[in-house]
């Protein structure tokens, strides 16, 4: 056999078998968003792994479960304006992946990452403690957010998050509402400002969302 016959058949095989790879990332992927049972939802959730924004958290992001509720957050504003598809896969979240797992898709949805992100830039000294403080925050969603729920009073919201704050000390919490709940959150802005002393308030309002950011003064001091 000539060496160029021997070259074209390597090549041949090579080729065979990334496509083999690609297929089987792909039946893999299809499997783990069966759970979704809405084709147009899953066929939206599939072009999220191509976008811009999955990209990026893929760089900073390595934890493959932690990169697929990213996923599924930037499914989730995608579907936004359709509140059945919302609803439905904000509960198949839920019941996969429990509380902690659809709070991460919503820190991903209401845009929150992205800003949490952007005060960390400003606190981080290299991109491996930025890897690192990313997924740790996901891994650890409930010590650095809370998510108003629609039978949430602002008592109860105040002392959660100093229970939080004070237990934890995240340098970056968010309290984030939406609906009625953005409301209550605006309506009350300062008197959880004045429960976290300790920390400086960042707020970002829309028609339909509250999201305050509190950040530890001492570090924005340092």
């Amino acid at each position: 056999m000539s060496s160029e016959i021997i070259k074209d058949t390597i090549e041949a095989s090579l080729e065979f078998s990334k496509q083999q790879i690609v297929n089987f990332v792909k039946k893999f992927r299809d499997r783990k968003l069966a759970f979704i049972e809405d084709e147009k939802t899953i066929e939206l959730a599939k072009e999220q792994y191509e976008s811009g924004e999955s990209k990026f958290y893929h760089r900073y992001i390595h934890d493959k479960k932690l990169l697929f509720l990213v996923g599924m957050g930037l499914t989730l504003r995608k579907v936004e304006e359709n509140a059945e598809k919302r609803q439905n896969l904000r509960s198949k979240l839920f019941n996969k992946y429990k509380v902690e797992g659809l709070h991460v898709a919503e820190f991903v949805q209401n845009g929150i990452l992205n800003r949490y992100n952007s005060i960390l830039l400003e606190l981080v000294d290299s991109i491996e403690d930025l890897e690192k403080q990313i997924e740790n925050v996901l891994k650890n969603i409930e010590k650095y957010s809370l998510f108003v729920q629609g039978r949430d009073r602002i008592g109860e919201i105040i002392r959660r998050t100093i229970n939080i704050t004070d237990s934890h000390s995240p340098t970056i919490f968010v309290i984030s509402g939406e609906g009625s709940c953005a409301k209550l959150l605006g309506d009350n802005v300062k008197k959880i400002e004045d429960s976290l002393k300790r920390y400086s308030l960042e707020k970002i309002s829309t028609s339909n969302r509250e999201i305050l950011f509190f950040k530890l003064s001492s570090i924005l001091n340092n």
